[in-house]
């Protein structure tokens, strides 16, 4: 195995940010990363994301395999150089069930922790921009490139 694409969700702030995390790591195995459920995701990998589990954490192999959920964190894990022996420690069946626990519990509260740790994902960002009004420039000498820009009034 020579490539891992993780799959994981762009609108979320945790997510995100852990994206960003796995990205800066020294990797034994080269980390791709792609956005679940956007326009190239259906594309390379048509049907992987069914109803209800693009939600959830996906890694896929160059080799074809495919893991979710804690899997999925795990084998991301096992990826990287410093973190390698806690993937091996994480995925033996004594500790597996907490591991699944764990990766639960994140998973399903992850907007929550987005909130309080205060991690906006740049797509929401760029998505609340686009909501806000534009600038009005009445007074204003002219107007370029969709900006006010000009003397102010009165000066």
């Amino acid at each position: 195995m020579k490539r891992l694409t993780v799959l994981y969700d762009a609108k979320c702030g945790f997510c995100v940010t852990c994206r960003q995390w796995l990205a800066r790591q020294p990797k034994f195995v080269e980390m791709e990363f792609v956005p679940c459920r956007s326009a190239e995701s259906v594309r390379r990998f048509p049907g992987l994301e069914r109803a209800g589990e693009a939600e959830e954490l996906q890694v896929v192999s160059d080799e074809g395999e495919v893991w979710r959920g804690a899997k999925a964190w795990i084998v991301s894990l096992w990826a990287l150089e410093e973190y390698r022996d806690w993937s091996l420690r994480l995925s033996v069946p004594a500790l597996m069930p907490l591991a699944r626990g764990l990766f639960a519990l994140v998973g399903t509260q992850r907007r929550r922790l987005s909130g309080w740790l205060g991690l906006r994902a740049e797509e929401s960002v760029v998505e609340e921009l686009q909501a806000m009004a534009a600038p009005r420039c009445a007074g204003l000498s002219e107007v370029a490139g969709g900006l006010c820009s000009g003397a102010p009034p009165g000066s």
